[in-house]
């Protein structure tokens, strides 16, 4: 077991909301915005926020929403809480002017994976009975 899942399975013990898969998920997402910014940069909430969706749609497509439930990421401050708690192990850092109320903002990137595959399936539907 490496350190980051070893400081995983402390967490887990201690906060069960989220699963050892959502901690994971949010530090890949983490690696990935940054990793798609021109220079290596700090990253604010909505830039991890829509390098979470993009980076869902990329790993687990069509079933991303039903993913992202199963690992408890069902809101914007639910992805803010997983950085916190990746923050306070000290596997992730946060900048002075950082805040977990930053994640407070009308951006839901599961809802919003969620109408996609809403209106991917009742266009199928409509193709089968038109």
């Amino acid at each position: 077991m490496d350190e980051f899942d070893s400081k995983i399975a402390v967490l887990l013990e201690q906060e069960t909301a989220y699963t050892a898969d959502a901690y994971r998920f949010v530090a890949d997402a983490v690696t990935y915005t940054v990793g798609n910014l021109p220079e290596h940069r700090h990253v604010t909430a909505l830039e991890l926020l829509k390098g979470a969706r993009e980076l869902a749609i990329k790993n687990y497509g069509a079933v991303a929403c039903e993913v992202m439930r199963e690992f408890g990421l069902h809101t914007a401050s639910d992805v803010g809480k997983v950085v916190y708690l990746l923050i306070s192990i000290n596997l992730l850092s946060a900048s002075e002017d950082d805040d977990l109320t930053d994640f407070d903002i009308d951006f839901a990137p599961v809802p919003a994976l969620c109408e996609q595959e809403v209106a991917a399936s009742e266009t199928e539907f409509h193709t089968i009975i038109d």
